[in-house]
């Protein structure tokens, strides 16, 4: 009798860790931080973007065979400089892969002679808010005529 008893509270405790444990569903949070940042991109807001970047995020662009590292405040104040500018191109996209605390999306910025890719990495803080950790900001040129950049590798 007392080993079931033994049991049974055994049971109770493991069910109660593993509920305490359990993050929940990855939700869609995320997707309202990926629209502001679409905004923040296509009308120069930059309160909105330093607002939905957590405080030590990074840009990383590449130029030749170097990356170029911006820190949060350097693209927030260029953006302050620059104006609330608009741009003119579409903006489109896709959830390349999704943890309950990781969220990785490529945003293409579709401009008549070239699309931007912007791969952001989003974390969740110590509130569980999400934020965005990185951008990876990469230009693919098109070619003269055609809709779609030139594609150099697949894999």
């Amino acid at each position: 009798m007392k080993i079931t008893i033994l049991k049974a509270c055994l049971v109770g405790i493991l069910a109660a860790c593993s509920i305490s444990a359990y993050a929940g569903p990855i939700t869609g949070d995320y997707d309202s931080i990926v629209k502001e940042y679409i905004d923040s991109h296509m009308n120069g807001n930059y309160k909105l973007l330093k607002n939905i970047m957590n405080s030590d995020a990074t840009f990383k662009i590449p130029r030749a065979e170097k990356v170029i590292t911006q820190s949060k405040p350097d693209v927030v104040d260029a953006m302050k400089q620059g104006g609330s500018t608009e741009q003119n191109c579409k903006a489109s996209y896709e959830v390349v892969a999704k943890s309950s605390a990781l969220v990785m999306v490529r945003v293409d910025f579709c401009y008549d002679n070239c699309v931007q890719q912007n791969f952001l990495v989003l974390e969740k803080d110590e509130d569980k808010q999400w934020k965005i950790a990185e951008v990876y900001k990469i230009f693919n040129d098109k070619e003269p005529g055609m809709t779609e950049p030139k594609v150099i590798a697949n894999n």
